[in-house]
């Protein structure tokens, strides 16, 4: 593509044309810069990468529910008289878990890479792994417990680096005055993987292609979208051919200058800030994910709606949660009258009492239509959380966010262990009564872990970032 060289107008002093101290004097830029809206490709394309990644790990929620032939052929065609291993719940819950583990494991180096070699990189991998684990899944079934287990492995070490990811790209991408809005749409990635994977999975489960197809398309899908993501995406905006020296300047005034440095990690770890962020992602992120991996039961074996509704009914929620979370980052970055702490602690007060309170109304309902309700109401509420609690830690961690953001998506991974294992315990026989009591348990979580969140956190950035960087003014 025919290329331009730019130079700094010389109308600015020194200081304003280069506000990273290793910014190039001249920048080879392609003629077409997006209409000086790379920022929006860049987005866009991440939020691709992300839903996928996370389609990858939800698509056995549902197809549980229309993997029956597996069983069927066991006994029927090969005349097997043994049980089948697809027919114990032990078996079921730990593949339930297994993306749950593989995102602990695939966290474990994510931090030290994301360092080493960059975003773009750790990322990549993480979407080739994760486009391996779903291609392979039904032939794993095929084999065997511990083949499909291993494909649910690789699918949750695929997703590791959601969180960060979302956390990081604003922070790199965003102009300051965008960056809310930034972060919601990218953080719709949870919602958006919903969207898509249930309605699609229930559409193709009842089709003549069966439950199978949905994991070769997804896989294939997330494999075409990392490919792009490989060859367009920049870990800094300065360094990519189409951002114009017009966006540079837009996306970098105000921002955090790069310095290599260590994390501080037990800083970090000790800021009763980050600590209380955390507990507060916890209780948030229990009651999510119950309702994200059972959600499709709860709505077919509990509210008695068929497979293709459900597939529909599942999706709903996170259409409408989409909907408002891009609406909330908009309406974020233009409250300026409020300070930050009031901001962030609105939203993710308004988001977890609304969650609670959908829970509550899920635990004491009969009525079919109510509970419905009900479940798009506390989903819809839960999404509104990133711009609580995420956007308090960053605004106290800064440049070391990426860590900060890891032990968060540790603990969504650690929820999403533990999450079959509750239910299992609270709802053996998957009564109604059984699920009352699941609902007031997750309610009781949500309100002890976010109890402390407004009145011990901060908006100001902690002391271990201070040393170190600088912010840039005017560019």
């Amino acid at each position: 593509m025919p290329s331009e060289v730019v130079h700094p107008t010389s109308s600015a002093s020194d200081d304003e044309q280069l506000p990273y101290s290793e910014f190039p004097e001249i920048r080879k830029t392609s003629n077409f810069v997006f209409w000086n809206r790379t920022r929006i490709y860049i987005m866009v394309l991440t939020l691709s990468c992300l839903t996928f990644i996370q389609m990858n790990t939800l698509t056995f929620n549902f197809t549980v529910i229309c993997m029956e032939d597996i069983v069927e052929d066991h006994h029927r065609v090969y005349n097997y008289t043994d049980t089948h291993w697809f027919e114990r719940n032990t078996e079921k819950s730990l593949l339930f878990s297994g993306a749950a583990i593989g995102g602990l494991l695939g966290l474990v180096p994510a931090v030290p890479l994301i360092t080493s070699l960059g975003l773009r990189n750790v990322q990549t991998i993480s979407g080739i792994i994760s486009s391996c684990g779903a291609l392979f899944f039904p032939l794993a079934i095929s084999i065997g417990f511990y083949t499909s287990f291993l494909c649910r492995i690789l699918q949750g070490i695929g997703s590791a680096i959601m969180f960060t990811t979302v956390g990081v790209v604003p922070g790199v991408w965003a102009p300051s005055s965008e960056a809310n809005t930034f972060m919601a749409i990218l953080s719709c990635a949870l919602q958006l993987s919903n969207i898509i994977c249930m309605p699609v999975s229930g559409l193709l489960c009842e089709s003549s292609l069966g439950w199978k197809s949905i994991y070769y398309l997804f896989g294939a899908l997330t494999l075409f979208v990392y490919v792009v993501f490989w060859f367009t995406y920049t870990d800094d905006p300065k360094l990519h051919r189409n951002v114009s020296q017009k966006e540079l300047g837009k996306i970098s005034t105000g921002k955090i200058e790069k310095i290599k440095e260590s994390v501080p990690y037990w800083a970090i770890s000790t800021d009763p800030t980050v600590l209380i962020t955390w507990i507060s992602c916890f209780g948030g992120n229990m009651g999510f994910f119950v309702l994200s991996l059972y959600g499709p039961t709860y709505l077919r074996d509990i509210l008695k709606f068929d497979v293709r509704e459900t597939g529909f009914l599942s999706a709903l929620p996170f259409i409408l949660s989409a909907v408002i979370k891009f609406t909330a980052g908009q309406v974020s970055d233009k409250l300026t009258f409020l300070s930050e702490k009031a901001r962030f602690v609105f939203f993710a007060a308004t988001s977890q009492i609304g969650f609670a309170a959908g829970l509550v109304v899920m635990a004491f309902t009969s009525n079919r239509l109510i509970a419905q309700i009900a479940f798009n109401f506390a989903i819809v509420s839960s999404g509104l959380n990133i711009m609580g609690v995420i956007k308090c830690i960053q605004l106290r961690c800064l440049q070391h966010v990426h860590f900060a953001i890891a032990v968060i998506s540790f603990t969504a991974y650690v929820v999403q262990f533990l999450a079959p294992i509750i239910v299992s315990i609270i709802c053996p026989d998957n009564t109604s009564d059984q699920w009352t009591i699941l609902f007031l348990f997750i309610t009781g979580i949500i309100i002890v872990c976010n109890a402390g969140f407004p009145f011990i956190t901060k908006s100001e950035a902690a002391d271990y970032t201070k040393p170190k960087y600088r912010t840039i003014e005017k560019y």
